[in-house]
């Protein structure tokens, strides 16, 4: 039994070292290319895809090309003389297993394997900054940030934080989640300079935007501290409002009654008046 497992371990070893491994982008053209023994004479060529179904793509007989074939790659695939197969503008659906079978002058077959793995480039990272719950301790306020990073394309992303000042990020200060797209930091005043830079890449490209989060804790204070002293402006304003209001609204109903009703008013004037 050792035996027979070792054999299937390297038949999949030899596999694994037989499939070459090709990225494409979206958009754009990319080459399958084919490494040809020394002395040995290709007559023919066949190129196949072999993922989700068998297609074939491309065949070259003594040499004459063709690649007129009814598969996904019609009128997007081009084979070189070299028997380079060419496929442009490649889409996403494109990724997949292709096979080119060689045969030489003398009838013998060599096969080479590829894999073609296509990405959409990374593409506008947006950053925010959401404050938690925020608190003091003695003099030095304390603000606790969740800094999300998103990327408005791009397939299989990563996303990875550091610290502008090149200094490790503390685990008792930071945590990340959701598979880095959410850090959360705890910043004290001496962090006011601190900024965090999230990096969001896959096989094809990178990008990476930069931002302070400390201007935020301070603008959120900001706007604590106005709506606390608009509240105690009103629980001053409000009631003295009101009691200059009801002054001016009795002196309208008086000078009203005095309109109308002279005598009366002469009663209300105090002695010795004019």
């Amino acid at each position: 039994s050792w035996s027979v497992g070792s054999l299937l371990l390297m038949m999949i070893l030899v596999r694994a070292r037989a499939t070459v491994k090709v990225t494409g982008v979206v958009g754009r053209a990319v080459s399958l290319g084919v490494d040809v023994p020394p002395g040995f004479q290709v007559r023919d060529a066949i190129w196949r895809y072999l993922a989700p179904t068998e297609e074939l793509v491309a065949t070259y007989f003594r040499g004459s090309a063709e690649t007129l074939y009814q598969s996904r790659f019609y009128g997007r695939s081009r084979l070189h003389s070299n028997l380079t197969l060419e496929i442009g503008p490649v889409e996403l659906g494109d990724s997949g297993t292709f096979s080119a079978l060689l045969v030489n002058t003398r009838g013998q077959t060599e096969t080479r394997v590829l894999h073609l793995a296509v990405y959409e480039v990374v593409s506008r990272l947006t950053l925010q900054v959401f404050t938690s719950e925020s608190s003091r301790s003695g003099s030095a306020r304390v603000c606790e940030v969740f800094l999300t990073c998103v990327a408005a394309g791009g397939t299989n992303v990563s996303y990875s934080w550091g610290r502008t000042d090149g200094e490790m990020l503390s685990m008792d200060k930071h945590s990340l989640f959701e598979a880095g797209l959410v850090l959360w930091a705890k910043l004290d005043p001496l962090d006011r300079q601190v900024s965090y830079t999230c990096t969001a890449a896959n096989a094809v490209s990178r990008e990476s935007a930069t931002i302070a989060p400390w201007e935020h804790c301070q603008r959120e204070a900001g706007m604590s501290y106005a709506v606390y002293d608009y509240r105690n402006i009103l629980l001053i304003a409000v009631p003295l409002s009101v009691l200059v209001l009801a002054v001016a609204v009795f002196g309208l109903l008086l000078s009203w009654k005095c309109s109308g009703r002279k005598p009366l008013c002469e009663l209300n004037t105090p002695a010795g008046g004019t």
